[in-house]
């Protein structure tokens, strides 16, 4: 017979005898509900293994980002202790039009106070305008640090008017620590797979970035990470790659299971690469992965760069990833410190 797991059970004595105690319920924010990009789910992937280590006996509700929420999701954001967003880019400088984020007027008197945890900015773009800037001031939390992805994300956010904001790197990076990465091979794999990314394509470039590949792999496997990556991979390969199934479960067995290395534009993509401890190198085609490296030492290069993708992968490299270590435990403690009311095992 096999015994239950004890580490999953809450001790009812010390809930009993401490009367103040209850279980904290949470609300999260799931970038990944109704999106058709499955680097959504190594997003929330990342971000519910953060919050389940910091609240171990919370409840957790979700809720979706990409749709406007009605009454019944209201009436539980507003019974919640807190509500956090999976980090994202969801926030720009007109957060009334084509915003991922949905929010409309009406949330800033029906919101909770929203807890940023690793989210981005939406493109390089000026400074929020007046509408945005009272929007991201009144539904983000002034008692909370909250956690982005990049030093351009924060100091957007300090320019909007909110202040209490940590460049803790993105969340999906918080387990690349020193010991990690040293475990990642230096020299080049076999095999190689890749990402493209439909809706910000460059045929001549991307062609060319498949051509490079082509020519130093034995083998080279496409991952669908969007639905418009699919047609837009086939035609630019003329059938010279190979395709596994576009679902986070099928990309990860295939990272875990070959010798690879993973050269793609998709940032997401790379990053869970780096998790499953394949060398690897990213793409930039937006300001997320630039704005990434640029802190913290992600392997990055412009996708136009084909001498340096050929050099990378032909050169010996180790991964160094520069977590701000401090910034990450910073932004853990202070809810450490406040979950007083959470029953400890």
């Amino acid at each position: 017979m096999q015994v239950a797991d004890e580490t999953n059970y809450v001790d009812l004595d010390k809930l009993i005898s401490n009367k103040s105690a209850a279980v904290l319920k949470i609300a999260v924010l799931d970038t990944s509900v109704t999106s058709l990009n499955l680097g959504d789910e190594i997003i929330m992937d990342a971000s519910r293994k953060v919050l389940r280590e910091l609240f171990p006996n919370a409840f957790f509700v979700t809720l979706p980002t990409h749709e406007f929420l009605l009454w019944e999701s209201y009436r539980v954001l507003k019974d919640c202790d807190y509500v956090f967003v999976g980090g994202s880019n969801l926030l720009k400088s007109k957060m009334l039009w084509h915003n991922q984020w949905k929010i409309s007027p009406f949330d800033v008197f029906l919101r909770r106070d929203c807890i940023l945890l690793g989210c981005g900015w939406w493109h390089y773009q000026s400074g929020a305008d007046w509408y945005s800037r009272q929007l991201l001031r009144r539904i983000l939390s002034n008692r909370y640090q909250h956690s982005v992805s990049d030093e351009y994300s924060r100091q957007q956010l300090r320019s909007a008017g909110v202040g209490n904001v940590l460049n803790t790197s993105c969340v999906t990076m918080w387990q690349l620590s020193a010991e990690h990465c040293a475990l990642i091979p230096k020299r080049r794999a076999p095999r190689a797979i890749t990402t493209l990314t439909g809706y910000n394509s460059n045929p001549a470039a991307d062609r060319a970035v498949i051509d490079t590949l082509l020519k130093n792999y034995e083998e080279v496997v496409l991952w669908v990470q969007q639905p418009e990556d699919f047609a837009y991979g086939i035609a630019l390969s003329s059938g010279r790659l190979k395709l596994i199934q576009p679902n986070l479960n099928a990309f990860t067995s295939f990272l875990r299971d070959n010798d690879v290395d993973y050269v793609g534009s998709r940032l997401h993509g790379g990053i869970r690469a780096l998790q499953m401890g394949k060398r690897t190198l990213i793409l930039a085609v937006d300001n997320r992965a630039v704005e990434i490296s640029r802190d913290t030492n992600l392997p990055v290069v412009l996708r136009e760069d084909i001498g340096a993708i050929n050099h990378w992968i032909n050169v010996p490299f180790e991964t160094r990833i520069q977590l701000p270590v401090q910034a990450i435990a910073e932004w853990k403690q202070q809810f450490i410190e406040n979950r007083a009311t959470v029953v400890n095992t």
